[in-house]
């Protein structure tokens, strides 16, 4: 693999995933760097929308990153390699329907950004181990399912942010609905109430008629638009901790007068990532 070089600002690379099972793989990853960058400054990787857009999103979330002094790395998930909502979105972890064939769990596709955190580490001299990871809309979608699904040992918190429908945290749902029929259990499900997560939510995020909410049967009982799912989910989860008798280690954040789509939303994930 080519040797890495994080020029001052916007930029891109080829990041040659060669983990990646049942064969290698390369993904245009676009990155920012603060000019007041070091080599240990923090590392924040960003999972796009369902737009694939990932360009687009970097950019959206440079501004505040310059000014708190943060790596942002946003790994392209494009559609050839990635189709559809259960090659991105859901982890890459079965076959969308009729198959619903759950893959081999090295088939996976979330290890692929602590591949490569490690890789973009190694390359840069940092002495940073951990980094931080966030998400918006689609994106949330992958980060909950990352935390849920792996052990996301290089990962010290992370920001869910306008999710647009939830993983049910139990075993009577099949994945992707639920954390059923995937090889998961009671161990599994306390291990993700304790991981160091912020649920963000606009508190103007609240259309019921958005052209890209899910609206399957499962999705509008968890309420009519993304502020109320959110607001369901995180209390949800909180009286589950209780009843397992688990320290929930998430937090709920809202910001005020956000949208789905919000440079408030990007710049508050910003700050949260930012210790």
């Amino acid at each position: 693999m080519s040797i890495l070089t994080l020029d001052e600002g916007a930029g891109s690379f080829v990041f040659r995933d060669d983990g990646a099972v049942p064969s290698r793989r390369t993904m245009r990853v676009f990155s920012f760097c603060p000019r007041s960058s070091s080599r240990d400054a923090r590392i924040i990787l960003a999972m796009h929308g369902l737009d694939r857009a990932a360009a687009e999103f970097r950019d959206l979330l440079a501004p505040q990153a310059e000014r708190n002094g943060q790596i942002v790395l946003v790994p392209e998930f494009d559609s050839d390699q990635f189709p559809g909502i259960h090659a991105y979105n859901f982890g890459g972890v079965r076959l969308p329907p009729p198959d619903n064939t759950v893959l081999p769990r090295d088939q996976w596709n979330f290890g692929v950004i602590d591949r490569l955190f490690h890789y973009v580490r190694h390359a840069i001299g940092s002495s940073r181990d951990t980094f931080g990871l966030f998400g918006n809309s689609a994106g949330a979608q992958y980060v909950l399912r990352y935390l849920a699904l792996t052990e996301a040992a290089s990962v010290d918190l992370a920001v869910a942010a306008n999710c647009g429908v939830y993983m049910l945290p139990n075993f009577t749902a099949e994945y992707p609905i639920g954390m059923g029929g995937i090889d998961l259990n009671a161990s599994h499900l306390r291990r993700y109430l304790g991981r160091s997560l912020v649920i963000l939510l606009g508190d103007a995020d609240r259309d019921p008629d958005a052209f890209d909410l899910p609206r399957m049967d499962y999705a509008m009982a968890q309420g009519p638009h993304r502020l109320a799912r959110g607001l369901w989910h995180f209390e949800h989860c909180t009286e589950l901790a209780k009843n397992l008798g688990v320290r929930l280690g998430w937090r709920l954040e809202i910001a005020h007068g956000a949208g789905h789509v919000d440079p408030k939303i990007y710049d508050r994930g910003a700050d949260i990532l930012e210790s």
